[in-house]
C-alpha cells in the first residue's frame, strides 16, 4: 500500500524522471549509448542529450512544486513551474523529431539557458525550505548546485567558451553523478518521511477507531438497559397509563432504538477501519445461500404486503467469501428495501459474469420502492448521508448502514454499484470474485 502511495506522489516521480534523465545523459556523453544500444546511429547521441536534458528539467520543476515551501511567492512559481513541467513533453518531442540539420544552436542554447534558470529557482527554494527545517530539501539543494555546475560545464565547451578537451565531458559527469548520489540521499529522506508519516496516521487512526469502540460499548449498555426497561414498562403497565404518557414512552423507545443503531453502526464502522478485521473466507453455494437470506426477511415483506421473489439466472456456484459479512451487507440493503417501498415487489438474484478480467458473480437487489434523488445519489456513500424524508412517519435511518455495505463490500475484494431514479425504485449491484486472491 505504501509503495502504491509514494508512485502517486510528485515528489517520487520526479525522482523517477530524475534518474531516467541522468541515465540517457550518462549513456550519451560517455559514449556507452553507440557502443551498446544505437550503434552507428550516431545522431541519436546528440538527440539522447537534448531529450535528457527536457527530462531533467521536468523532474526538476516536480520537484520544486513538491517542496513544502513557507512563502507568499510559493503559489505563483508553482503555476510556472507547473506550465512548465507540461511544456518538456513538446521540447522532448521537438528534439525526438525535427531533422537534427534543422536544430539551430539558438534552439540548444535556449533549452540549456531554461535548464539553468528552472534549476536556479529549485535552488533557491530548497536552500529556504532547509533553513526551514527539512533535511530533503537540504539534500536537493546540493543536488541543484552539482546540476548548475554541470549545465555550465556542459555549456563553455558546447558553445565554444572554452577549448574542447576530453576531461569537459567527464567533468559534467561527474557532477552529475555527485547530483544523483545527493538526490538519493534525498530521496532516502523523503521516504523515512513519509514511513514516518504513514506510521504516525495509522497510529492516529487506531487510536482513534479505539477510542470510538471504547466509548460506544460504554454507551451501549445504558441503551440497551433503558430500551429493554421502557419496553418492558410499556408493555406491562400500558392499561394504566394514559395516552400522553404512552406517547412519550414510544417516543423514548423509539429514539432509543435509534441511538442503539447508531452505536452498533460506529462499532461496526471501527472494526471495519481497524487493522485487526480480517474476512473469514469460505466456499458459498450462492443459490442456497440467498434463498436462506430469502427466508429470514419473508416474513418482513409479507407484513407490508410485498412479494419477495428470487431470480437466479444461473447455474449453481460456489464463491469463495466471508458468509456472515455478505449476508450483513445483503440484509441492510433488503432491510432498505423493504423499509422504502410501501407496494410492489422485491427482487433478489444473481448471475455470473466477468469480475476483474476473471469470472466473477453479480448479485442484484431491485425494489419498487420511492428510489433516490440525484442530488443524494451523489453521496449516498458518505457517512452520514440521509435522503430526505418524504413524510414525517418514515423510517429514520443512521446514514451509516450504505457506507458500512460499501467498505464491508470491498473488504470482500469485490464492488457495489446501483441504478435508481425518483418514485420508480432502485437496483443495487454487487460483484465479487469467485476466488480471492489471498496473497
Amino acid at each position: 500500500m505504501l509503495s502504491l502511495f509514494f508512485m502517486r506522489d510528485k515528489q517520487f516521480f520526479a525522482y523517477t524522471l530524475f534518474f531516467g534523465g541522468c541515465i540517457v545523459y550518462f549513456l550519451s556523453q560517455s559514449g556507452m549509448g553507440r557502443l551498446w544500444l544505437w550503434g552507428s546511429y550516431g545522431e541519436f547521441n546528440n538527440r539522447a542529450t537534448y531529450i535528457s536534458i527536457a527530462v531533467l528539467v521536468a523532474s526538476f520543476c516536480l520537484l520544486g512544486q513538491s517542496l513544502s515551501l513557507t512563502s507568499r511567492f510559493k503559489g505563483s512559481v508553482e503555476i510556472v513551474l507547473r506550465f512548465l513541467t507540461y511544456a518538456m513533453l513538446p521540447v522532448g518531442l521537438y528534439f525526438l523529431i525535427i531533422p537534427l540539420d534543422l536544430i539551430s544552436a539558438e534552439n540548444v542554447s535556449l533549452i540549456i539557458y531554461l535548464s539553468s534558470l528552472v534549476t536556479l529557482t529549485v535552488f533557491i527554494m530548497a536552500g529556504v525550505t532547509a533553513l526551514q527545517g527539512s533535511r530533503t530539501a537540504m539534500y536537493l539543494f546540493f543536488t541543484c548546485a552539482m546540476m548548475l555546475l554541470a549545465l555550465s560545464s556542459f555549456s563553455l565547451y558546447k558553445f565554444n567558451f572554452i577549448e574542447r578537451s576530453a576531461v569537459a565531458p567527464i567533468i559534467g559527469q561527474t557532477l552529475i553523478v555527485i547530483a544523483a548520489v545527493m538526490l538519493l540521499l534525498s530521496l532516502a529522506e523523503f521516504v523515512r518521511t513519509k514511513n514516518e508519516e504513514f506510521a504516525q496516521a495509522r497510529m492516529e487512526t487506531k487510536a482513534k477507531g479505539d477510542f470510538l469502540r471504547n466509548v460506544s460499548r460504554e454507551f451501549l449498555t445504558p441503551v440497551h438497559l433503558i430500551l429493554a426497561n421502557t419496553k418492558r414498562l410499556l408493555a406491562g403497565q400500558s392499561n394504566k397509563l394514559n395516552k400522553s404518557t404512552r406517547q412519550h414512552m414510544s417516543t423514548v423507545i423509539r429514539q432509543s432504538d435509534h441511538l442503539h443503531n447508531l452505536i452498533n453502526d460506529l462499532l461496526e464502522m471501527a472494526e471495519l477501519e481497524s487493522d485487526s478485521f480480517e474476512p473469514e473466507f469460505e466456499l458459498v453455494e450462492i443459490s442456497h445461500f440467498l434463498s436462506e437470506l430469502k427466508g429470514m426477511l419473508l416474513p418482513s415483506a409479507m407484513e407490508k404486503g410485498l412479494d419477495l421473489s428470487t431470480e437466479f439466472a444461473s447455474a449453481k456456484l460456489l464463491v469463495q467469501t466471508d458468509k456472515s459479512r455478505l449476508q450483513h451487507a445483503l440484509m441492510n440493503i433488503l432491510t432498505n428495501a423493504i423499509k422504502f417501498t410501501e407496494k410492489g415487489d422485491i427482487g433478489l438474484g444473481y448471475k455470473a459474469v466477468y469480475f476483474r478480467r476473471r469470472l466473477g458473480i453479480e448479485i442484484f437487489i431491485r425494489d419498487t420502492g420511492r428510489g433516490m434523488s440525484e442530488e443524494f445519489q451523489q453521496r449516498m456513500f458518505q457517512e452520514f448521508a440521509r435522503e430526505q424524508p418524504g413524510s414525517e412517519k418514515e423510517p429514520e435511518g443512521t446514514g451509516l448502514g450504505l457506507v458500512i455495505v460499501k467498505r464491508m463490500i470491498e473488504k470482500l475484494g469485490g464492488e457495489i454499484s446501483f441504478k435508481s431514479e425518483k418514485d420508480s425504485g432502485s437496483k443495487f449491484f454487487i460483484r465479487l470474485p469467485l476466488r480471492v486472491n489471498l496473497d
